[in-house]
């Protein structure tokens, strides 16, 4: 059974399940939730894009490193998510979203992170349905490690990266060749997201990785965190949690917790989203190992539209920035599907 830790890993709660949810949910009834969502997304886009603007040295002719990167990056975060296009089926109460520019940009801009998040989200539980009925056996649990915190992020992301590396290559040799047994080679799949938060009181970046994970047999909790340390040399942090379906979430919660943003955007300042966006950027920070490996994660940011042809009532929302910012609806049309001659 799961042992308890008196020492507690990080588990945080900043990008609930109902907010990843609506950003994608094209029901007429939470329209409004959803414009009033991606206002807020966009608002903190917006508050970043202006901080760039601020480390842009146009004296500079192009020399200064910095200042090229915060010009680039301002210049994409400033037309994502300007224009939202929706289309209203009004005759199966659904209202799509149709086109919609991203930056991409998903360590800087709040935005693209939550739309990314709601699409891995899916994916993910889509496949954990999957494999838990083929195998009802499996037990679903998330489980964080940690390394000590540092003031360089850098060093941090390193260290951190190949200690859980490491944790993974011994996972493989059990599975291929049957040698080096640990508590970690009782899961079946999982999939990761490594996340970075920074105190401001210590000024340290707190660097954490959340796994979703299907154990074919339970974990001792006291025996990973021995492993752990033995990789990591600083940290006994290991955090174990079972994970119990609901009949109204099912799996979201917890899947929401792996797939929120890897940054957490309401707590850093516009100056450390910077600077992690420079030290992360290019860098892998999601994967997936086991049964739960291969998912593919859906890189565009608009609905899928029926296959049939209905009429419909285009919607084109436009951004307004200001103390308190919101989509304003600009142009509706009505469009009636061909008529074949």
């Amino acid at each position: 059974m799961l042992k308890k830790d008196n020492k507690k890993a990080h588990i945080s709660d900043d990008l609930a399940v109902d907010e990843i949810q609506a950003l994608q949910s094209a029901n007429a009834d939470q329209h409004r939730d959803r414009i009033s969502r991606f206002g807020l997304l966009k608002h903190r886009s917006k508050l970043q894009e202006q901080y760039l603007w601020t480390q842009v040295d146009f004296q500079s002719e192009g020399e200064n490193e910095v200042s090229n990167k915060a010009l680039k990056a301002a210049t994409k975060l400033k037309g994502c998510g300007q224009f939202l296009l929706f289309r209203n089926y009004y005759t199966i109460d659904q209202i799509k979203l149709e086109k919609f520019h991203v930056c991409g940009q998903h360590l800087l801009c709040p935005m693209c992170a939550g739309i990314r998040a709601a699409r891995s989200m899916n994916r993910y539980i889509q496949r954990i349905e999957e494999i838990m009925r083929q195998n009802r056996k499996l037990k679903p649990v998330l489980i964080t490690l940690t390394v000590k915190n540092g003031e360089d992020l850098q060093e941090r992301f390193e260290h951190l990266t190949r200690s859980f590396r490491t944790l993974l290559q011994r996972y493989r040799d059990y599975k291929k060749k049957g040698w080096g047994f640990n508590q970690f080679c009782k899961i079946d799949g999982g999939f990761y997201t490594t996340e970075y938060t920074f105190n401001n009181k210590t000024n340290q970046w707190h660097p954490h990785i959340h796994i979703f994970a299907l154990l074919n047999d339970w974990i001792d909790q006291e025996e990973l965190a021995e492993t752990w340390h033995d990789i990591t040399l600083d940290s006994y942090i290991v955090d174990v949690r079972r994970v119990r379906k609901t009949k109204k979430e099912g799996y979201s919660k917890a899947v929401a917790e792996v797939c929120k943003y890897a940054l957490k955007f309401s707590d850093l300042s516009t100056e450390k989203t910077f600077q992690a966006f420079l030290t992360l950027k290019g860098k892998r920070l999601t994967g997936s190992f086991g049964s739960m490996h291969g998912v593919k994660i859906p890189e565009k940011a608009t609905d899928d539209m029926p296959k049939e042809e209905l009429p419909y009532l285009e919607l084109l929302y436009r951004f307004v920035f200001g103390e308190r910012s919101y989509y304003n609806l600009e142009i509706t049309k009505d469009v009636k599907p061909r008529t074949e001659e």
